[in-house]
């Protein structure tokens, strides 16, 4: 691939990652270039509007040209067609957020969410993205990658402390294991305190992992076991109609 143009997407994945502003000279800190190679390429892409220049501080940030084509490409994902009803029926009948992740590397990337009717929630937004290992329906993604994924994680993300300290990885493993036997997670207060989440996984026609459904729900609603047995067999069954819907004959997972 030629340079310049590797050099033009990092750029783009640096705004992305940070989701701030940057000037050029943290750009160019950030991306180990030399300044007048960040203001040729910022330049380009301003002409665009695929980044925006603040004249009064001098930064620059993500540009509104790059909407459209997010929502194109999100678009061609036959998943979410598939997924909109789903999550529809999902939110309606436990009344909270719903939402759909898919993998993207060691993160797990929010690509769809329908609000329940409730005012008090937790805000995770379409595009919002998170490692693997942290709340339920990540964790799920995760449980269900190849071993060789798995053990590259735990090396990459766990041992080296990128995401939470306080995951202990002998736990972490036994709960993956326990997620595969049991079909969907349920996490407390992980990274977002006082909040359940529950979270399953969806085939694909290959048998392939897909991506996971799941709702996050403030504890204060979740009054009781019983409840809560309600809510996450409503994500199983969302997850096991969707999979359907994607040309998954159901078969136990091993």
């Amino acid at each position: 691939m030629i340079q310049s143009l590797l050099r033009s997407m990092e750029l783009l994945e640096v705004l992305r990652e940070k989701n701030t502003s940057f000037s050029i000279a943290e750009l160019a800190e950030a991306m180990a270039l030399p300044p007048s190679t960040v203001h040729r390429i910022l330049q380009t892409f301003c002409e665009k509007k695929y980044i925006i220049r603040d004249e009064r501080t001098h930064t620059y940030r993500l540009g509104p040209a790059l909407i459209p084509l997010g929502k194109a490409a999100a678009r061609g994902i036959r998943l979410q067609d598939a997924a909109h009803p789903a999550l529809e029926a999902l939110s309606r009948e436990s009344k909270e957020d719903s939402y759909l992740v898919i993998p993207v590397g060691n993160k797990g990337l929010v690509i769809e969410k329908v609000d329940g009717p409730s005012h008090l929630k937790v805000v995770e937004e379409f595009g919002y993205e998170m490692y693997l290992h942290c709340g339920a329906i990540r964790k799920v993604l995760l449980a269900y990658q190849t071993p060789a994924f798995i053990d590259q994680y735990f090396k990459t993300i766990i041992v080296n402390d990128q995401a939470f300290p306080h995951v202990r990885p002998e736990e972490l493993k036994a709960e993956l294991k326990k997620i595969r036997r049991d079909g969907y997670a349920i996490t407390h207060g992980e990274y977002v305190n006082d909040a359940i989440g529950i979270g399953a996984p969806v085939f694909n026609s290959d048998g392939d992992l897909a991506a996971s459904i799941g709702i996050i729900a403030p504890e204060i609603r979740v009054e009781n076991d019983d409840y809560l047995s309600f809510l996450r067999e409503l994500v199983r069954r969302h997850a096991a109609e969707l999979s359907s819907d994607m040309g998954y004959e159901a078969r136990r997972v091993i």
